[in-house]
């Protein structure tokens, strides 16, 4: 009767406090960031989407992203990471089972007369009952967590196939200056060949010879600057695909040019399809369970078992079947003062959940700012291209015009060196300008929460 009226008197109290607890531990609701219909950047000629991908993906670059996938450092830790919130979310479902023990313990007591020996052996059933839903947000929490998780590795991978598309390029871009250099380095040293032989025949000034061997120097020092540069963009991509940077991979490609067009979509569409978006959103809501978790650390905890068992002086007669022991039992714990401690706690995950909604703001609108910049660029490019292309052409011509006239008698070599400066910085902005398109657009594409490797499976669907 007593053990009756005890568990009617724990029943009221639990009533008694869920009528006071309120349901909502912040004082406002998390952010909803009003976002713009459309892009606000002037992209009209980016309207008409036009396959492009599959154009610049070789073969040996999809074999190259293959490898980064499954060899990159950085990008397998990011996925034992998932499999370790796994892990944490399995602990925080675990706490919604009954927890069973089994425990055997033996105890031998006496004087300087006699002794006596006593043996036991229990199983034990214990269960916390989720009455003010607090295993439900630190599992919620912790689901959370795992989605964010995911969201990170996905955003990662996205990155690292982005990051290999323009490594590639870049060192396809540094091979094409190489060979730029190369051209350059044998045309000086033809025109020293050519202003030396003149001058042995009395044609040429000592100082045109001084200015052409000058000339060839340079440029042969440039050549060796370059080839530099290629080993450090060939080792650089090597290591994003996890690999030893020895600088030995060999690409022979040639720069595209892309064709304008792009599938923008809207900004709302891009908080719901990027993966680092996804994830900032993700951690807020795991903040805001955890707010929720921390404020009902302060409420009473209830916890039922039972256990039976068998005790008896002899250790063989424990297994004997003969477990007569029994017992039911109800507890309820809580708090009564502990100096503004679990309070404390509260207010500071609190705090940090303001935090976490300005960094998820600022992640929405940085992302935002990436597109913008980088749409405006894509069209930009385009028209710097077409202007350094036609600028390329007659810096050809006036290079070749200006010797045939140095040789003629009716310009000084200054002007031939000019000439070939301005063709040169064309023809080293052309190939620039291709790399920069190619990398912009890839990182537009990303930008805007688009997976390359999806781009190229829909797109080579579209060609068949």
């Amino acid at each position: 009767m007593k053990t009756r009226y005890t568990l009617v008197a724990v029943a009221t109290s639990l009533f008694i406090l869920s009528a006071c607890s309120s349901s909502s531990y912040v004082n406002q609701p998390l952010v909803e960031p009003t976002l713009p219909v459309s892009w606000h950047t002037d992209a009209k000629s980016l309207k008409d989407n036009q396959p492009w991908v599959t154009s610049i993906a070789t073969e040996q670059l999809l074999e190259l992203i293959s490898i980064g996938l499954n060899t990159n450092q950085e990008l397998i830790q990011l996925a034992l990471e998932v499999e370790l919130k796994k892990q944490q979310l399995d602990v925080s479902e675990a706490s919604f089972w009954p927890e069973l023990s089994l425990s055997a313990n033996s105890a031998r007591r006496g004087d300087n007369v006699s002794s006596l020996s006593t043996n036991s052996l229990s199983l034990d059933l214990s269960y916390e009952l989720d009455i003010w839903g607090k295993l439900s947000d630190s599992a919620k929490a912790s689901k959370l967590n795992l989605l964010t998780a995911q969201a990170n590795y996905q955003q990662a991978r996205d990155t690292l196939v982005a990051d290999i598309f323009i490594a590639y390029y870049k060192v396809v871009t540094s091979t094409e200056l190489v060979k730029l250099f190369e051209r350059r380095t044998a045309n000086a040293k033809l025109n020293f060949e050519i202003i030396e032989s003149g001058y042995l025949q009395g044609l040429n000034a000592a100082l045109d010879v001084y200015l052409t061997q000058n000339e060839y120097h340079s440029e042969n020092a440039n050549l060796l600057s370059q080839r530099s540069q290629l080993n450090k963009d060939v080792r650089s991509l090597e290591r994003l695909l996890g690999g030893y940077p020895a600088g030995d991979l060999l690409i022979d490609e040639q720069l595209p040019l892309l064709p304008q067009g792009i599938k923008m979509g809207v900004p709302s569409e891009l908080v719901k399809r990027k993966p680092q978006l996804q994830a900032a959103w993700y951690q807020l809501l795991a903040q805001d369970a955890l707010v929720a978790f921390t404020q009902k650390q302060r409420y009473p905890a209830l916890r039922i078992g039972a256990d039976i068992g068998s005790a008896s002086n002899d250790v063989s007669n424990l297994f004997s079947g003969d477990y007569s022991s029994w017992s039911v039992f109800a507890g309820l714990t809580a708090p009564l003062f502990n100096a503004g401690r679990l309070k404390s706690l509260t207010e500071q995950q609190k705090l940090k959940l303001q935090q976490q909604e300005q960094q998820y703001l600022s992640t929405l609108f940085s992302a935002f700012e990436v597109v913008e910049n980088n749409l405006d660029l894509d069209a930009s490019l385009q028209q710097q291209y077409q202007s350094t292309l036609k600028a390329q052409d007659n810096a050809l011509q006036a290079e070749t015009l200006s010797f045939e006239q140095y040789q003629s008698g009716l310009v000084s070599y200054t002007t031939v060196l000019d000439a070939q400066n301005r063709a040169f910085v064309a023809q080293s902005s052309v190939i620039s300008l291709k790399n920069q398109i190619i990398a912009n657009r890839i990182g537009l594409l990303l930008a805007l929460g688009g997976d390359l490797d999806a781009s190229v499976t829909k797109e080579e669907k579209y060609d068949e």
